[in-house]
């Protein structure tokens, strides 16, 4: 499949039409189990990061399944499992910060600093792994070109 074909099948399988009711749904299942649960974790912290980070997880999941269809080869597949484990990682450990910070473990400035280094080296390791990828299948679709496609696409 041509890098064109593959940027209008992406872009034809969005997860962007299905995410305010993802959002809804876990917002609202969320809500009611910390409501019966008597749970002591701030509820809008954990009504936030449910609602934000899930479904941007189940979204990582979804694009990661649509680019394993592009290519059979074992090692394009394991950097596409690790391009979504550093997007997982990257989602929990912004999640993380943001719940220590709220139940007063860590300070503002460790908060700042973690999240700092924690979002420059994923994006760092994310580039060079849809580098790495690009050796493998020269007709990868990189995140670039598919935001490219999605703003040309809505006329921005």
């Amino acid at each position: 499949m041509l890098r064109e074909e593959r940027m209008e099948y992406l872009y034809d399988q969005a997860w962007t039409n299905k995410g305010p009711l993802l959002v809804m749904i876990i917002g609202a299942v969320t809500a009611l189990w910390l409501w019966f649960n008597d749970s002591r974790m701030s509820l809008p912290l954990f009504i936030f990061c449910a609602a934000m980070f899930m479904p941007l997880l189940v979204a990582t999941w979804h694009k990661v399944q649509m680019f394993l269809q592009f290519n059979d080869s074992s090692t394009y597949r394991r950097f596409i499992y690790l391009k979504g484990m550093i997007q997982f990682i990257l989602l929990i450990g912004v999640m993380s910060m943001l719940a220590f910070y709220s139940l007063k473990y860590i300070t503002l400035d460790t908060m700042s600093l973690g999240g700092a280094v924690l979002i420059a080296s994923c994006l760092l390791l994310d580039s060079w792994v849809d580098w790495k990828i690009l050796k493998v299948d020269d007709e990868h679709v990189v995140e670039s070109l598919l935001g490219l496609m999605l703003r040309k696409s809505k006329g921005v």
